[in-house]
């Protein structure tokens, strides 16, 4: 029987929903529509892609220098330019909220100080990438590792592989960059 499937989020759950992935197929049982959010859309993503539930597993046991490659995944933002704070979406909202006792020029300057310091710190910089990049972490390490999966990965009927499928309908929107997202937002994927 075929069934739309749809994968929450959870971390550490993602190797949950690869067993249960692998029970669901055993049963002979077949999707059509993929949803996931976060550790479930990555799930989501790889099934699109064609994997099994034991290559799945197999990715999500990987080890960079004895660790498990996910760990890596949760680094910290990397810093934020001078461009990037004074163009930031954050620097927007600041200049937006007007402080009728402050004078004009004073009022700048703290925005400029409030957006630099929140950027600059280490701690406050996770709300600022948050905001700006849509993720709490740095997201240069996954997104690399989820397109090395996407560009091996191979379609369900083993015809093309799915880096030619990576943007879909979509043209300006990565597949892995979607998946990074989306922990604002569901990835959807479905077999044509």
């Amino acid at each position: 029987m075929k069934y739309d499937l749809v994968f929450e989020g959870g971390g550490a759950k993602g190797m949950v929903l690869v067993g249960a992935c692998d029970e669901f197929f055993n049963r002979g049982h077949s999707f059509g529509r993929l949803l996931g959010t976060s550790a479930g859309a990555i799930t989501a993503t790889l099934l699109a892609a064609g994997y099994s539930a034991q290559a799945m597993l197999a990715a999500l046991e990987e080890k960079e220098n004895g660790q498990p490659v996910f760990t890596g995944f949760m680094g910290d933002p990397p810093p934020f330019s001078q461009d990037a704070i004074d163009t930031s979406a954050i620097r927007d909202l600041l200049r937006n909220i007007n402080l009728k006792f402050i004078p004009e020029f004073l009022e700048n300057r703290l925005d400029d100080h409030l957006a630099h310091m929140l950027a600059d710190n280490r701690r406050f910089r996770h709300i600022f990438a948050f905001v700006e990049r849509g993720g709490w972490y740095a997201a240069g390490k996954f997104v690399s590792w989820l397109e090395s999966k996407l560009d091996s990965g191979r379609t369900a009927d083993g015809s093309a592989n799915f880096k030619a499928h990576r943007y879909g309908h979509q043209p300006h929107c990565d597949k892995a960059y979607r998946v990074r997202i989306s922990d604002h937002g569901n990835g959807a994927f479905q077999r044509r």
